[in-house]
């Protein structure tokens, strides 16, 4: 399983501004003209949040969106010769990073993306993020995504002179990532690797808004079901209920806001 975070919605020479299906963007929190795209990655974001370890893909839709074939696009790390056994199995650890445009190559520790480290209960653990970066595009600066929000901007100009990002500490369960976005006004062309996790005492971080989250979109969606049809009706609500109770019970095992 992978989630898409760029596909058809992220194209070269525009961006969209609307949600052709699922949940429409508060514009207010993600405007013009990068609010779609972050929309697509803040749902991605919540996912991990809810504790569900999922590496994040893409795609250029070519066909139909006007991109040429692989625009998105994710990398996957692999050991040895080639094969596309061993590339799925790279990706299914998560070690990849999804981009457009620059080039990432993380090392955490001296681990890759989708590595989980672990501590003791009541134990702080310490992360130097090292990172091997290019560029075509004019980029102002790298993000550390930590827990869904940005825990670090570095300027890229500080980041060039020493190379090096800010080291990061969990005391509690989480996760974090490395995002890069240029500064083209009329595309948003990034880079972002996959996530990192931090899981201490035995437990993932599950957060209850990130649960909620889908819960209320559940009901959402529910409500918006215009079927004639009683019998197909009455299908399709037990799918959305099915989802409800997954939810409900990841819910009740939440031990983060």
């Amino acid at each position: 399983d992978s989630i898409q975070v760029a596909g058809g919605n992220i194209r070269r020479e525009e961006t969209i501004k609307h949600e052709s299906d699922g949940r429409p963007r508060d514009r207010l929190r993600y405007p013009d003209p990068w609010g779609n795209a972050r929309w697509g990655q803040h749902i991605y974001y919540q996912l991990l949040e809810a504790g569900l370890r999922v590496p994040p893909t893409a795609g250029s839709g070519s066909g139909e969106a006007p991109n040429p074939i692989g625009y998105n696009r994710v990398y996957v790390r692999l050991d040895g010769e080639f094969s596309g056994e061993k590339w799925w199995e790279g990706l299914r650890a998560g070690r990849v990073f999804v981009t457009n445009g620059p080039l990432l190559k993380p090392s955490v520790n001296g681990q890759l993306p989708g590595h989980v480290f672990r501590g003791d209960e009541g134990s702080t653990i310490e992360l130097e993020i090292g990172l091997t970066f290019s560029t075509r595009d004019p980029i102002s600066y790298l993000e550390i995504v930590k827990n869904g929000q940005v825990e670090h901007s570095i300027p890229f100009a500080q980041y060039a002179k020493g190379g090096r990002l800010p080291d990061l500490k969990f005391d509690a369960s989480g996760w974090f990532l490395v995002r890069a976005v240029t500064d083209l006004p009329n595309t948003y062309r990034f880079a972002m690797t996959g996530p990192y996790y931090v899981e201490i005492g035995g437990k993932p971080r599950i957060s209850r808004a990130a649960v909620q989250f889908f819960i209320d979109w559940v009901y959402q969606r529910a409500a918006a079901i215009e079927i004639a049809d009683p019998q197909q009706k009455r299908e399709v609500l037990d799918w959305h209920r099915r989802a409800r109770d997954f939810w409900r019970e990841l819910l009740s095992r939440a031990n983060a806001d």
